[in-house]
């Protein structure tokens, strides 16, 4: 059984005096208390009646909407409801779900949602409703039961209408989101991603496209499209058949094609993926952003944070690495079907075997090696403190996405042996246009020649006597190195004309 209970009026029905006995549980001290009720209690308000307001009033209970105190007080009251449900558990009143041997679990909290997860059974039911009443009570916050959703797992879906309805609540059936994720639904399938999809379209708006330059789309791919799925993408592991999707309409986007028009990429997706130390415009792919996020719980799980999910995880699967057949699906085995790529022989025999393939170290150089280690293990003193996990490519130790991410697009072709160009006090879109210059990827006829685009002449159309490539336009070409001398008397720097890019 999962119940999803819906606060209603959240932030407006709070009392303040069960937020005094609250914070004064967590700790806090009667002064600051004080400050935090006189900064709640210091609010007026008016209503406007046909226009005109009436006198002031004062507040007696509720928070402040767009007070930045708001948002933590609430979550501390919400914690309140913790220590409760704990007690119920472990008297017996109400029985979560048993995880493994040692793990109950019986409700989830964060911000304003709310969780009730156990055995399905009327007295389960009972027990939540007189909780939630007794806490609605005593702190002010009242359960909207026409929001809040009952789900039941092997239960016919006539009996859970049946007491849906009693309730007053509605019936919640899988797959549903919960935190922006989608829960109970197959992400194996290709329809599952349909939604992220949707969402980088919708950042994709045509204007957008027809009024930013290519510098604006480059900063609009980085900062914006680059994080829409993450979400999704931080619990499951991507198809790469939507991989190819969401790249492809980044790819169009940033080579200004709308709909199902077709036009010419001047220069490989991949080279745009491509760190900035290996000539691309360290853009990053989506692949990238994936596995380093789905690394992340292994991360988590290794250097054992101690946190709930980490006991969750440990009683379904075990406090080891190795891929188990416990259950049949699951996101944890999928992402570690990612970290066991190999197995040793010993992985795969029964554990009831005692087999050990060592041998006694024979003479010569190998008694020499063993005796010049001994001598080494020797002086390495151990501390009396546990080992823990170091993560080694930002030197502090601690796991970055970034980081990882960053690596794994570092780690696959193509690798360019210039670095790319890029000068911050000059526009972003001058440097692409630089950065394209040095690839020989323009707009220009002998590149389109090279298409197969048919042109009514490869020669300059304004001297008429030069192919129009690239070293002609920018570098041989009289307007281009007058106007180079001129930038170049203007910074005061010395004039040398050059005939490529590479010069």
């Amino acid at each position: 059984m999962v119940f999803k209970a819906d606060f209603a009026k959240a932030y407006d029905s709070i009392r303040w005096d069960y937020l005094d006995d609250v914070l004064d549980g967590f700790g806090f001290e009667s002064k600051w208390r004080s400050w935090i009720k006189g900064s709640i209690s210091s609010g007026m308000a008016s209503i406007l009646v046909n226009g005109s307001p009436t006198s002031e009033f004062q507040f007696h209970c509720g928070l402040k909407q767009g007070d930045p105190l708001a948002p933590y007080l609430f979550i501390l009251v919400i914690e309140s409801l913790h220590p409760s449900f704990m007690r119920a558990t472990d008297e017996g009143f109400f029985k979560g779900i048993k995880v493994g041997s040692s793990l109950n679990l019986s409700h989830l909290f964060y911000a304003d949602d709310a969780i009730f997860v156990g055995e399905w059974s009327d007295d389960n039911l009972r027990s939540i409703m007189y909780m939630l009443n007794c806490f609605s009570m005593a702190s002010g916050l009242g359960i909207n039961l026409k929001k809040s959703h009952l789900l039941g797992v092997s239960v016919s879906d006539d009996l859970i209408s049946h007491v849906a309805g009693l309730l007053g609540c509605r019936v919640l059936k899988p797959p549903f989101k919960y935190l922006g994720i989608i829960v109970g639904g197959s992400m194996s399938k290709v329809n599952a991603w349909d939604d992220s999809i949707d969402k980088i379209k919708a950042r994709l708006s045509k204007w957008k496209l027809s009024t930013l330059s290519i510098g604006g789309r480059l900063t609009l791919l980085k900062s914006v499209l680059g994080s829409t799925p993450i979400y999704s993408m931080s619990m499951y592991k991507v198809l790469k058949l939507v991989l190819n999707s969401m790249e492809s309409l980044r790819r169009n986007f940033f080579n200004g094609v709308q709909g199902e028009d077709r036009k010419i990429a001047w220069i490989k997706w991949s080279k745009v993926l491509a760190s900035k130390k290996y000539g691309g415009l360290g853009v990053n792919s989506f692949y990238a952003l994936n596995r380093a996020l789905l690394f992340k719980w292994v991360w988590r799980f290794i250097s054992n944070d101690g946190s709930l999910w980490f006991h969750l995880i440990n009683a379904m699967h075990g406090n080891s690495l190795q891929v188990s057949s416990s259950c049949y699906y699951s996101p944890w085995k999928v992402i570690l079907k990612e970290t066991v790529k190999e197995c040793m022989v010993a992985d795969k025999l029964p554990g009831s075997l005692s087999l050990s393939f060592r041998r006694a170290v024979r003479g010569g150089a190998e008694t020499q090696q063993f005796e010049q280690l001994q001598l080494l293990v020797d002086t390495v003193i151990l501390l009396n403190v546990y080992d823990r996990w170091f993560w080694d490519l930002n030197g502090e130790g601690v796991f970055c996405v970034k980081d990882a991410r960053n690596l794994i697009d570092e780690t696959f072709p193509p690798k360019e042996p210039i670095a790319t160009r890029w000068l911050k006090i000059v526009p972003i879109k001058v440097n692409i246009i630089a950065w394209k210059l040095h690839h020989d990827r323009l707009l220009i006829r002998a590149n389109l020649v090279r298409r197969g685009v048919h042109v009514y002449g490869l020669f300059c159309p304004v001297c008429e006597t030069e192919i129009e490539e690239a070293s002609h336009l920018f570098f041989c070409y009289g307007i281009s190195r007058d106007v180079t001398h001129l930038i170049c008397q203007w910074w005061n720097i010395s004039w040398m004309q050059v005939g490529t890019y590479e010069e």
